[in-house]
């Protein structure tokens, strides 16, 4: 893998760009990208590769074409892996616990969640036909039919054959409430309830329509109920009971038949009387009394307790059946992809261990990480989760599984990204095991950590970076991190080859070389050639300012410094010579024969920033032709902005601001006649920091601001006039 041809046209935000990232001299390639130039096109066009798709252009709905080849061959979506600079897919609110690829992981979410959903349809409605409290459902099957699981005890309430149509409305709440209970097993109860079976049975006997234990009034009910629902006396059929001298035609009459029957047995009188003694003189039960009254051949069912707990749910499941079966269904089909899964997980176990190592040791975060068994609810199995600990001041610890954590919303956006990298690290790790060579995109993976973190981030790179079957190609927009991997990974010869600015002309995006010491090491540069370049000359003002602050505070020398910085009363009369001695002050670095100690400070900033502006094709990245750039372009606003304020009285720090918070009040009355000014005026403040650091942590602000806006912000402010039609106050 040693050459990487990219070659892309209309993908994404990229109009244009060719490039060859070459391999041969370091396994990482680094590019810079200042904000909107192509850094996130080029990760999302790899990130579509990797799926096996293909990029787009969205916004004008163009046709992308691309292509890309790893050394002579078409990359292929397996050798792709795109880091993200975050990935919230893990955070999903269903998402499940278990350690396994997201792939895997997202299979694994939506085969629980099919099966979740269906077992909450259910329960609801077993809750409202048993009265019995949501929690205790579940529990109350799996004891009913001493089973395992909510599963086994659904198959086998299945398979029960005592179901009753005409029990499917009745409490089971009601009958097995703990006062009731406990009056069945009372003996006077129970007797009457043996007298109630035996009288019961004798009608039975005596009824040409019934017979005991196999058919009764119990039963009559649904008789009558599933012939109407299948249309049997649609088709002409007609039934011929037993003891009837003529077949019956209609429902209503084999209703009629049925309810004349039954009435004859639940309706004798000395029957009553029995069920009465039942319950008789027991106020309490009141609502068990009632559905006894209602149902009276439950009598029959009360010798057997246990076996009227299995009748009351197999008779839910008569009319309920649709909901039973959807769950088992969705259980038994997912069952086999969901123990594989888990299988897996539990090999992975050893590899997410030592990723949770590799992370404690490298990244500083709030919380503790560790691998624990997690009991899977749904198929009594148990596999490998991760555990996340926190720990007050008192050493209390608290634990959260990471769908727990998400639920409270409690960490940061860089703590969530460094959860998000326990993932890309073990993923990379998986594909090192698995013998699989990759192309890396690292899409600015250290944004939103702290300098600790980032460190981290960087030394982890530089061990990927060393793996013979990884390739990265690293894409960041933070010039920091650009010069920290320049440094520590790819080093001096090599960053030279394999470091690059991404830059934009129109649509068409280039790669140039990002590795020269002007870019990477500037003030080295500027040692070097001071005395050669007016622009870095007039860069030095603003880092002699700050050499003199440290050695001897705010003094006469760093005031001077000030003034050719922001329009003072002395600006326009400050020399070159004034410069040199401030530089002597601090510096052993004299000027030579090029200059002219006469020429005023004023008029040379004046005339490099000129200089780099008729420039067609100036260095997109040169640190002194910005600052120079800065620097003009703030004293011409200032410059315009003293001219046409009546209030010109000294202002004290952060000058150009209040300057233009003075003029804006002076002026809001003349409303859109002063919008022209604000606006440009406005950009000078967002584009100008009213300090101009160069040290080497604080000048990343500059590099990120384009050549091409400063040359055009300097170009509008030199142009800039006030209309003759607003006057000041």
């Amino acid at each position: 893998m040693n050459l990487l041809t990219v070659k892309l046209k209309d993908c994404y935000g990229i109009g244009i760009l060719n490039h060859d990232f070459k391999f041969d001299k370091a396994n990482a390639n680094l590019v810079y990208a200042p904000n909107g130039v192509m850094k996130t096109s080029f990760a999302k066009t790899f990130q579509m590769l990797s799926k096996g798709l293909s990029p787009e252009e969205k916004l004008y709905n163009k046709k992308s074409e691309h292509e890309v080849q790893l050394d002579t061959d078409t990359i292929t979506s397996s050798e792709i892996l795109v880091i993200e600079p975050f990935d919230k897919s893990f955070e999903s609110k269903n998402i499940s616990t278990l350690l396994v690829n997201p792939e895997k992981k997202q299979k694994y979410d939506a085969a629980i969640k099919e099966i979740i959903e269906a077992k909450q349809v259910l329960i609801k409605a077993l809750r409202a036909r048993s009265k019995l409290k949501l929690d205790d459902i579940e529990k109350q099957i799996n004891q009913d039919f001493l089973c395992q699981n909510i599963f086994e005890a659904l198959e086998a309430v299945r398979a029960c054959e005592h179901g009753v149509a005409g029990y499917a409305n009745i409490s089971y709440s009601v009958i097995f409430d703990s006062k009731v209970t406990e009056l069945l097993e009372d003996s006077d109860v129970k007797s009457g309830i043996i007298e109630y079976t035996k009288r019961y049975g004798e009608l039975i006997e005596k009824s040409p329509l019934f017979s005991k234990g196999k058919f009764n009034p119990a039963n009559a009910a649904s008789v009558s109920k599933t012939l109407q629902k299948e249309r049997f006396f649609d088709a002409n059929h007609k039934v011929l009971l037993n003891g009837s001298d003529a077949p019956i035609a209609t429902p209503k009459s084999l209703d009629d038949t049925m309810n004349k029957e039954t009435s004859l047995i639940l309706g004798d009188g000395h029957l009553r009387e029995i069920s009465k003694k039942i319950i008789g003189g027991v106020a309490s039960i009141k609502t068990f009394q009632d559905l006894l009254e209602g149902h009276p051949q439950l009598a029959i069912d009360l010798v057997d307790l246990d076996k009227l707990r299995k009748t009351l749910w197999a008779s839910y499941y008569l009319e309920d059946k649709e909901l039973f079966d959807k769950l088992l269904n969705a259980y038994y089909s997912k069952k086999d992809d969901l123990i594989e899964i888990e299988n897996q997980a539990a090999l992975e176990s050893t590899s997410w261990h030592e990723t949770k190592d590799i992370f404690k040791a490298r990244f500083h975060v709030p919380f503790e990480i560790d691998i624990e068994d997690n009991v899977n609810a749904i198929l009594g199995t148990s596999a490998p989760n991760m555990v996340f600990a926190f720990e007050d001041e008192q050493g209390n610890s608290i634990a959260f599984n990471r769908g727990q954590l998400d639920s409270i919303d409690f960490l940061s956006v860089g703590e969530r990204r460094a959860m998000y990298l326990m993932y890309v690290i073990f993923e990379i790790k998986a594909r090192i095991q698995s013998g699989q060579r990759s192309l890396v995109i690292v899409d600015d993976i250290a944004d939103s950590f702290d300098y600790k973190n980032k460190y981290a981030i960087i030394e982890y790179l530089k061990e990927l970076s060393e793996e013979p079957l990884l390739r990265l190609i690293v894409l960041t927009h933070n010039f920091d991190f650009y010069r920290t991997f320049q440094s520590r990974i790819l080093g001096e010869r090599t960053k030279r080859e394999c470091s690059f600015i991404a830059e934009r002309s129109g649509n068409v995006v280039t790669l140039s070389p990002g590795g020269d010491t002007t870019i990477s090491n500037p003030f080295e540069h500027w040692r070097n050639n001071f005395n050669s370049s007016n622009a870095i000359l007039v860069s030095l003002i603003p880092f002699i300012r700050n050499l003199i602050e440290i050695k001897d505070g705010v003094s006469g020398t760093y005031h001077k410094l000030t003034s050719m910085l922001h329009i003072k009363p002395d600006t326009k009369t400050l020399t070159l010579a004034d410069l040199e001695q401030a530089i002597s002050d601090v510096i052993k670095m004299p000027l030579n024969a090029n200059f002219n100690r006469n020429d005023l400070i004023i008029d040379l900033i004046y005339s490099v920033s000129d200089e780099i502006s008729a420039n067609q094709n100036p260095p997109s990245l040169s640190l002194e032709n910005k600052i120079s750039l800065s620097i003009a372009i703030r004293l011409r606003a200032e410059e315009f902005m003293w001219s046409h304020v009546s209030d010109k009285s000294e202002i004290k720090g952060s000058q150009t601001g209040k300057l233009y918070d003075r003029i804006c009040k002076e002026n809001k009355h003349l409303g859109g006649q002063f919008d022209n000014v604000r606006k440009i005026l406005g950009q000078v403040i967002l584009m100008t920091p009213e300090n101009i650091h160069i040290n080497s942590f604080m000048y990343e602000p500059l590099m990120d601001i384009s050549s091409l806006h400063l040359t055009q912000l300097l170009s509008s402010i030199k142009n800039l006039s006030w209309p003759q039609s607003m006057t000041t106050a």
